[in-house]
């Protein structure tokens, strides 16, 4: 079998989670090249703490009946300062973008100019403009794209989507979905505390939510109205402060010490989510006009913790209601005209968005080798879900309601 051989625009963390699952697939897939401007902090990714004379005594080997594969060895990857040199120089099968999301849009460019199969992190683009340039881009043929939306592609929303689609309640006419994000704290005290990077996070969150809204429901968004707060994480302590620094690291509860040693959390960097640089809203809602003229209402949290946490939402027929819960990892099916109930439990894995990247790296493989012709998650989707995030984004800034600029052509 020919190996398969992989190039990176931006390794990080998710990058890094992701190769852990498409290496556990019994295909002969590896990283050979890695654009990244910290080559450093890419190695200590890679090697999971261990070392690259280790790495070198590692053989593949068997793990509860499953092919996995040793931390990866930065020696022998190419490292590029730039993504240009990366793909002017390597023979590459595939390449994967997991830069910041403002560069999202024009490295997918530079990729599908390749004509090499994309994996994409979400959001697709954080601008019109962006927005604009990947479909332009997605106008004319190109090699396969797979937009990292994990949540659409596990057991329980594809069990979901094929009771929609039998017609068990009825046509789609109302929905109702949530987000209480009980690790909140890491869209303050992470990189996505910069708005100028971040774009908020309706673009950062609700985009995995409102794809699954519109997978589930079959129609495009049309219309948009929306409201953010900030009511928790804000403050006048001082900006570029880090709880390390900070004589209150003890007393604070989103102190990184506290939030790992008293809630059992796991801190992810150290700025403090009360300074004056702080970014992002703690809370925000949008109501979402479909083409039918029914409406999907979605509200997310960022202070929700432990088991207050809760993801999923309500699909409302005529006939009867679904409701999925990603915590429970549950499908609960309600009969209108009689008292039946329908539950289903999933047992999925807590890890990889409930073994919805591993589907994901899957396809991107398979659409590599020819064996399937169709991305699970399209770059279509990942469009119109940026439309609709920044949309109502713009909606609670202006206070009104915005059309979903556009949208994509139907193929």
């Amino acid at each position: 079998m020919k190996k398969i051989c992989i190039g990176v625009i931006g390794y990080g963390v998710r990058i890094d989670m992701l190769m852990d699952q498409m290496r556990a697939l019994p295909v002969d897939v590896e990283v050979t090249a890695v654009a990244d401007k910290n080559p450093a902090r890419v190695r200590e990714l890679m090697l999971k703490n261990g070392t690259a004379e280790e790495m070198h005594r590692f053989e593949i080997d068997k793990i509860d009946g499953l092919l996995r594969k040793c931390p990866m060895n930065p020696d022998q990857i190419h490292f590029y300062e730039t993504a240009e040199e990366m793909l002017e120089k390597e023979e590459l099968d595939g390449v994967m973008v997991g830069t910041n999301c403002n560069t999202h849009a024009h490295f997918a460019k530079m990729v599908m100019e390749k004509n090499l199969p994309l994996f994409l992190e979400k959001p697709v683009g954080i601008c019109h403009e962006d927005l604009e340039l990947l479909k332009e881009c997605d106008s004319k043929p190109h090699a396969p794209v797979v937009v990292s939306f994990p949540l659409r592609t596990t057991k329980m929303i594809q069990t979901a989507k094929k009771i929609v689609e039998a017609g068990t309640i009825g046509k789609v006419d109302h929905v109702q979905a949530f987000n209480d994000v009980g690790y909140g704290f890491v869209y303050f005290h992470d990189w996505y505390r910069d708005e100028s990077v971040a774009h908020g996070l309706f673009l950062q969150k609700a985009t995995h939510d409102i794809d699954v809204i519109n997978y589930l429901c079959g129609e495009d968004p049309e219309m948009v109205c929306a409201m953010k707060s900030k009511q928790i994480f804000k403050g006048d302590m001082p900006a570029g402060l880090r709880c390390s620094e900070c004589d209150r690291t003890e007393t604070c509860m989103e102190s990184t010490y506290n939030i790992e040693k008293v809630r059992s959390d796991t801190p992810r960097s150290d700025y403090c989510c009360f300074a004056v640089d702080t970014g992002n809203e703690d809370s925000g809602s949008m109501i979402v006009r479909y083409e039918s003229g029914m409406h999907a209402i979605y509200s997310q949290n960022f202070f929700a913790r432990k088991k207050a946490a809760r993801r999923g939402g309500r699909i409302y027929g005529y006939k009867g209601t679904l409701e999925y819960d990603f915590i429970k990892d549950e499908i609960h099916v309600y009969d209108h005209m009689s008292d039946a109930v329908t539950t289903m439990e999933f047992h999925t894995p807590a890890n990889g968005h409930g073994g919805g990247d591993q589907v994901l790296m899957q396809n991107f493989v398979d659409l590599i080798r020819g064996k399937v012709s169709e991305s699970i998650a399209p770059l279509r989707a990942g469009i119109i879900s940026a439309q609709t995030c920044l949309a109502a984004k713009e909606a609670s800034e202006q206070m009104e309601y915005r059309k979903v600029k556009g949208g994509a052509d139907r193929e």
